[in-house]
């Protein structure tokens, strides 16, 4: 499956399991708040939320997604591990603007108008996923694949074996 984020702000992207995802906070929500509530979230394995900038720069991000499928990876700027639960058949890839609409209002949900295009069909299960980024917009550069800038790979597992609180390659 193959995606391509062109609008909204990808600052920030998820994978988020739409039918778990506890997606409000505050009205008036803090970054720290926010933050701590995607930890909690990627914790109980509903979401996953990478910070793909430092400088705020934002671009139209070509993904990849595969399932139960061996991937050769020859280098990457960087990569991360982590579990999701998936229990509708689906995910969503989820954007900054679509995440934070979410937290700052009670009747909105994931995926907003935009995200639901990148809608991810999936059997039900655990998942360890494996994420390796090759663009780094940051500084406009590329390490291994030039025909994608993300790689989501979707191992079927048995359980979680360890889970993070946090947003994956976040500065804050």
């Amino acid at each position: 499956m193959k995606y391509k984020m062109k609008s909204g702000d990808t600052t920030f992207i998820g994978i988020a399991n739409a039918d778990k995802y506890m997606s409000f906070v505050d009205e008036d929500w803090s970054l720290n708040q926010l933050l701590k509530h995607f930890g909690e979230e990627t914790k109980n394995a509903n979401i996953m939320v990478f910070q793909m900038s430092v400088n705020g720069i934002e671009h139209s991000w070509k993904v990849k997604v595969t399932v139960n499928q061996e991937n050769k990876v020859k280098g990457s700027y960087r990569q991360a591990q982590g579990y999701i639960r998936v229990t509708n058949k689906e995910l969503y890839l989820v954007d900054y603007d679509c995440l934070t609409m979410a937290a700052q209002f009670n009747h909105r949900k994931v995926p907003d108008q935009n995200c639901s295009n990148y809608r991810i069909s999936i059997q039900n299960g655990i998942y360890q996923v494996n994420v390796y980024q090759f663009y780094d917009v940051d500084s406009n550069s590329r390490t291994g694949s030039r025909l994608k800038d993300m790689l989501i790979e979707f191992h079927e597992v048995k359980d979680i074996s360890s889970s993070i609180d946090t947003v994956y390659w976040c500065n804050f």
